[in-house]
């Protein structure tokens, strides 16, 4: 399969260890597999592992001189695969594997980066087993900073972490305890993607191919009375401001998940009326949701249309997800975290019902109908329920930040 020029300038570089800080569609995994040699260990996604996406790219890809393993990120964190030298190691969706955070603990009576297990353990394994190449495949490396200091981290970059936590951080007190908050200024949004782009190769899709217009539309419905109702008598039940704007997103968006005080219950809403309208419209069309719960509520409202569902506990995505691209008329509902590692290019329409609250699942769900071997206009329609939590979410997500990271941090101040 021939590169793309912007692929082919990366693999005559060389680089035996970098960032692959490409858009999503714009062919990171065609890059990495032409760039690695030998014996090649692929760091996945569960679902990118299941479906077999690096060996499915390798087959098309006419590298002869690579033997891949592909695990999981779960399988990697718990040490279940050999612990033997690979000569390449590639991370796909590197952001997760990069989980230091600007907070400290101490060990050894000295303090240290608290950081997630699985960065921990690909620290460890690539000094004990150094690769010849190392690759970091992500589209999304502006995570939080402290994401750029872990990619750094990985990549042998020896940088002073209270110097780059001061340069991207500020300090936030609450009682006795003290919080990091990302600076959000111009100046530092600049600096940190200088940072990146020091790392190895970063571009968006639209910087390598003339991408067409996209088409963005936001849709906004009332809230209907059994959901003010719902609002109003959860207050009492979940007095923490944490859960309840978690609980208060359920139900703007139809679905109360069950729990010790509350039942599995779905609500009148306005949104699923709203996809009715949308499925006469548009024969072909993908909907993220963020709740299971709503993932069946759209399906049995849609039960006149071919309706297909995928969600993490979907068996046998591969096929799932051909019949959806062979059909001519097709309505596929995706979980929004499930945003990784599969194409649906015939797909025109993406409908966001609701939104995970991770702008990195966003930008991962619009690359799925946009590809550098699909380039195509495609409408975007996010869902919002007026007056609450999901307006806060989509001013937060068009913001480049993750609604998750932006309540915590209300509530830390």
């Amino acid at each position: 399969m021939q590169l793309y020029n912007h692929q082919q300038t990366i693999v005559d570089d060389d680089m035996d260890k970098c960032l692959l800080a490409l858009g999503t569609g714009a062919g990171k995994t065609f890059t990495a597999l032409h760039l690695a040699v030998g014996k090649t260990l692929v760091i996945a996604p569960k679902t990118v592992r299941d479906d077999r996406v690096w060996e499915n790219n390798l087959d098309k890809s006419g590298v002869t001189n690579v033997s891949l393993t592909v695990i999981s990120k779960e399988d990697f964190r718990l040490d279940k695969f050999p612990r033997i030298h690979y000569d390449t190691i590639i991370g796909d969706e590197a952001h997760v594997l990069a989980g230091v955070t600007p907070d400290m603990r101490t060990v050894k009576r000295k303090p240290v980066p608290k950081c997630s297990k699985i960065y921990e353990k690909f620290m460890e394994y690539i000094q004990e087993f150094p690769p010849k190449r190392l690759y970091l495949a992500t589209a999304t490396p502006i995570r939080s900073p402290m994401t750029v200091y872990g990619l750094g981290a990985m990549l042998g970059r020896k940088w002073n972490f209270y110097e780059f936590r001061d340069a991207f951080y500020f300090p936030v007190k609450k009682g006795y305890r003290e919080f990091w908050i990302p600076k959000n200024d111009p100046y530092t949004k600049e600096r940190l993607g200088k940072v990146v782009q020091k790392l190895g190769y970063t571009g968006r899709l639209d910087d390598y191919f003339d991408v067409p217009e996209q088409t963005y539309r936001e849709h906004k419905v009332e809230q209907t009375a059994d959901q003010k109702k719902a609002i109003k008598d959860i207050a009492l039940e979940f007095p923490d401001p944490l859960v309840l704007t978690g609980k208060r997103h359920q139900i703007e968006n139809g679905v109360l998940k069950g729990d010790d005080f509350s039942p599995d219950v779905t609500i009148c809403d306005l949104k699923t009326e709203a996809i009715l309208d949308f499925a006469l419209e548009f024969p072909k069309m993908v909907i993220f949701t963020k709740y299971t719960q709503q993932i069946e509520k759209i399906k049995d409202a849609l039960k006149d249309y071919k309706v297909l569902t995928l969600q993490g506990s979907t068996k046998d995505r591969e096929n799932v997800l051909k019949d959806a691209e062979a059909s001519d008329e097709c309505i596929i509902i995706i979980q929004s975290q499930i945003s990784a590692g599969y194409e649906l290019p015939s797909f025109p329409v993406v409908v966001f019902a609701s939104m995970s609250y991770s702008v990195v699942d966003r930008i991962q769900a619009e690359g799925r109908v946009l590809r550098a071997n699909a380039l195509k206009k495609n409408l975007y329609i996010t869902l919002v329920t007026k007056g609450g939590v999901d307006e806060a979410v989509n001013k937060s997500i068009n913001n480049k930040v993750d609604f998750s990271e932006k309540i915590y941090a209300q509530e830390r101040g």
